[in-house]
Formats: C-alpha cells, structure tokens, sequence
C-alpha cells in the first residue's frame, strides 16, 4: 500500500474563513500560497490533508483546486493526484509564445471593439499597478501587481470577443504568474519595462489603431519572455553550481 503523502505538506496559514463564502475563501488562500510558493511548483496538493488543515469538507478544496487547474496553476492527473504546475523552461518559453500568438490575433478587434469604459479600465488597472509599486516592501506586493498584470491582459483578449480564446488566454496565465514571482523582479524592473510598455498599450488602445495594438502587444510580450527566459537560465545555472 502507497502513503498518500508522498511528501511533507507544508502548514497552510491559518486565516478566518467566511463562513458565508467558504469556496471562495479556500480558492484564494490556496492560490496565493502556490503564487507564494508555500507550494512550489511540483508539489503534489493532498486533497484529505487540505480539507483537515482548513476545517472544511474536501467539496470547497476540490472546487478550488479545478478552479486552479483552469488558470493553469496546478495539473490534476488521475489516478496520481494534484500537483502545483512544474516550472519547466521550455514549456515557459512556449506559453510565451502561445500568448503572443494569441494577443497579435485579437489585436484588430480588440482596437474597434474597445469603448472609452474599457480605455478607462485599463488605465485603473495601470494605476492600481503602480501604486503596488510604491509599496515599502515590493515582495510583498509583488503578487498582487502581477495579478493586476493578468487582469490588464485579459481584459484586453477579452475585447477579441471570443469565448473559448479567453478561456484558453487564461489557462496559459498561470505558469507564467508562477514563473515572474520565482524570478523575484523588483520594482525597479516593472518600472523600467512593463510601465512605459502598458502605456504604449494602451495608447493603441485608445486611438484604435490595431497596428500599433498588435506591434506594442508584441513587443511587450517578447520583452517579457525574454527577461523571464535569462532568470530562469541564471536559476539553473544556480542550481547546478550547488
């Protein structure tokens, strides 16, 4: 007979649940401690150990972690259990790629279908961003700012009109979130890059222009992947020097 924890299940924070909005509150702590890597990536998520740690039935752990699994954050494999989504290097630099392709396609309709609630919108996001970033200790900030981060592209993909791109934009985020927290950037990075990128962004955006949408999309993205892509080489490089 097989132990069901094949590992040791690291403690969960123990905050006030809702009582009133338990699911929600379980999809959330959860989330941000595989965001946190309380649970690193590979970590395998006991269904049973979960439920006993927060005081709630399997059902609203087992909704969280297939809500999780929708945003790419954990992998459900039958028969072999849950795991936290392993950060793999080649399969980073291919989601990156998935997203590019997926941004450069909605482009043109993102631009004549965004109204000026939306143009708004994405400037909200862009000073909710920033305003993390002011934060007197940015790692704790961090993962707010890159979910804010999601919610801006998102929002973009989801002015393509299409339903099923959206679902399959959102499944890729995931990983990506995971590997941009791992890769520890700081302020200054976001600062320097990814603000003056968004500008640009929404800029397009604004003057509905679906050629300079789709080359400030492009161009972000790629950026991004390649800051992502050198911090995940110097991390294994690390790793092998141990």
């Amino acid at each position: 007979m097989t132990d069901r924890l094949v590992e040791p299940q690291p403690a969960i924070p123990m905050v006030p649940l809702r009582r009133l909005n338990i699911r929600d509150d379980v999809y959330v702590l959860l989330r941000s401690g595989i965001l946190n890597h309380n649970y690193p990536p590979g970590r395998r998520l006991d269904l049973e150990y979960l439920s006993n740690q927060l005081q709630v039935s399997r059902t609203p752990v087992k909704e969280a972690l297939h809500r999780l699994e929708s945003e790419g954050l954990v992998q459900i494999l039958p028969r072999r259990g849950t795991f936290v989504t392993a950060l793999d290097p080649v399969t980073i630099s291919e989601s990156y790629d998935v997203r590019i392709a997926l941004e450069q396609f909605v482009a043109g309709a993102a631009a004549q279908n965004a109204t000026p609630a939306d143009v708004q919108a994405l400037r909200d996001i862009q000073r909710q961003m920033q305003h993390e970033l002011a934060a007197p200790d940015f790692s704790v900030a961090v993962e707010r700012y890159i979910r804010l981060d999601q919610d801006f592209h998102t929002l973009i993909v989801g002015l393509g009109k299409n339903a099923r791109l959206l679902e399959v934009y959102r499944t890729i985020g995931g990983p990506l979130q995971l590997a941009r927290i791992l890769n520890k950037f700081d302020a200054g990075d976001y600062l320097a890059y990814t603000e003056p990128e968004h500008s640009a962004i929404i800029s397009a955006v604004a003057s509905r222009d679906s050629k300079a949408l789709k080359r400030a999309l492009t161009q972000h993205v790629e950026f991004a992947k390649g800051r992502v892509m050198v911090r995940l080489g110097r991390l294994a490089t690390k790793g092998q020097d141990k």
